[in-house]
């Protein structure tokens, strides 16, 4: 951005220079008639105005590279705000899991009031005698309790807690490298169109400089009308073609502006990537080790694994640590009863042996361990499927590196054919069919380069996704 504004700095500085100098010094209309001062001075303020357009639309756009997108877009992403909001989710979650270790303390108080109990020492349908009993009741107490053993069911849940965390990270990540790979291909797209633009409007001027030719070769009864026809028809084809990769630029700009929140129009920065072949063992390897849908495939299993611990748990006891402190008024827990304010304290420990378990619990083993078993083939299944995808990427890859390679070749076998066309449709010894399928040519082999060296960084960014690289 800072070249094209000093470029345009510099414009303006030199115009102003010839401004000043047509305007100051005493030349007559005779000697300069085309720039008299008036005039001068009109040149010079449109000049200032166009260039004042310029400076603005080149603040409305913005060059940037893939990896400077990318990082807008990453802090921009809902998507990757979600996740990120799932993952300290699942961390407080972590840390709830791990207070439920600490002792079960309630503090507990009562206040009731109690009526004269009748006594119907007569029958029931004689008058009943009343005895007293104490109205008012009070209970103020604490209860206290620390499980010492339950098969260690509290530390399998933090375990549980843990591996869920981790599965939120790798969903995390997984989203990041998608926004990454979705990003990459819209910015690639983007690169395309513009290159695409590009070639058109060299195209374009090209044509039109041979459209002028040819139109002075039938003023001069060289050619016949039809081939000026034929030629403003591929003309006119080829700026409905520019319109069309305009509307693509604009569009693919919509999408990345909305995912990176730019306001700008983006205009990519690429940098050549070099390209080499690969090697699919080693890529198979890497994606053993990172691809993200093995990695949360494994948390899974693991959890599974959890779930028959857990279950299996279910058979020991549970011991605990009791304690119970009470002031309260009456004493009515032990005889002689009394009106008086009291407290007592007690302490023992809670035994649980849970003799149900031996039948109601055996069909939740078994269901976990089907559960495993089925994860585990879906874990296997999802090995098979990434090095599938990993195949057929690596083969398009290695595709694509032909493609460019023939591609380059072809360009130049195209240009070649093209000139010697124009030489002899000029000479008059071929038609204007040949001249135009020639340039159709040349330009649809330019047009296929630029795709293949797309079409390669795709396959390339693909793959990475796949290994967990991107």
């Amino acid at each position: 951005m800072s070249f094209f504004h000093n470029i345009l700095a510099f414009v303006k500085k030199c115009i102003f220079r010839l401004v000043s100098k047509f305007a100051t010094q005493k030349i007559t209309y005779a000697q300069v008639n085309f720039f008299p001062p008036f005039w001068a001075k009109a040149f010079g303020t449109i000049t200032v105005l166009v260039c004042s357009v310029l400076e603005t639309q080149a603040q409305d756009s913005l060059r940037i590279s893939l990896a400077d997108l990318i990082s807008k877009s990453l802090q921009n992403s809902k998507y990757i705000e979600q996740s990120h909001l799932l993952l300290q989710e699942k961390g407080i979650a972590l840390q709830q899991q791990r207070m439920e270790l600490l002792p079960k303390i309630n503090i507990r108080a009562s206040a009731s009031y109690a009526s004269n109990m009748p006594v119907y020492d007569q029958g029931i349908f004689a008058k009943p005698s009343q005895h007293d009993v104490i109205h008012y009741l009070y209970d103020t107490g604490l209860d206290f309790y620390l499980n010492l053993y339950n098969g260690h069911r509290d530390l399998m849940k933090i375990e549980s807690k843990k591996l869920e965390l981790e599965l939120a990270n790798i969903d995390w990540k997984s989203a990041t490298a998608a926004i990454k790979l979705e990003i990459s291909n819209l910015f690639l797209d983007l690169n395309l169109a513009y290159r695409n633009r590009a070639l058109i409007e060299e195209d374009i001027k090209d044509q039109r400089t041979q459209l002028k030719e040819i139109e002075h070769r039938y003023t001069a009864g060289v050619v016949l009308h039809s081939d000026v026809l034929r030629i403003s028809l591929e003309l006119s084809k080829r700026e409905l073609l520019l319109v069309q990769i305009a509307n693509d630029i604009r569009a693919i700009n919509q999408k990345l502006q909305l995912i990176a929140d730019i306001r700008q129009e983006i205009i990519p920065i690429c940098i050549p990537m070099e390209s080499h072949p690969l090697n699919y063992a080693e890529l198979v390897a890497i994606a053993r080790q990172q691809a993200f849908v093995l990695l949360k495939s494994e948390k899974e299993v693991a959890l599974k694994k959890l779930d028959i611990k857990e279950a299996k748990s279910n058979y020991l006891p549970e011991l605990g640590l009791t304690n119970t402190f009470t002031f309260a008024n009456p004493q009515v827990f032990l005889y002689p009863y009394n009106a008086n304010w009291y407290n007592l304290n007690i302490v023992g420990l809670k035994l649980n042996i849970p003799i149900s378990a031996l039948y109601l619990n055996k069909n939740i083993v078994r269901g976990a361990q089907v559960a495993l078993k089925r994860e585990e083939v879906k874990h296997h299944h999802e090995e098979e499927a990434v090095e599938n995808e990993l195949l057929k990427a690596y083969l398009d890859y290695n595709l694509a590196l032909e493609q460019q390679a023939v591609c380059q070749k072809n360009v130049a076998l195209a240009k070649e054919n093209a000139r010697i066309i124009k030489n002899r449709y000029f000479k008059s010894s071929a038609l204007i069919t040949d001249l135009l399928d020639a340039d159709m040519q040349c330009l649809k082999t330019n047009f296929d380069l630029e795709s293949a060296r797309i079409a390669l960084q795709k396959h390339y960014y693909f793959i990475e996704f796949l290994k967990g690289t991107i």
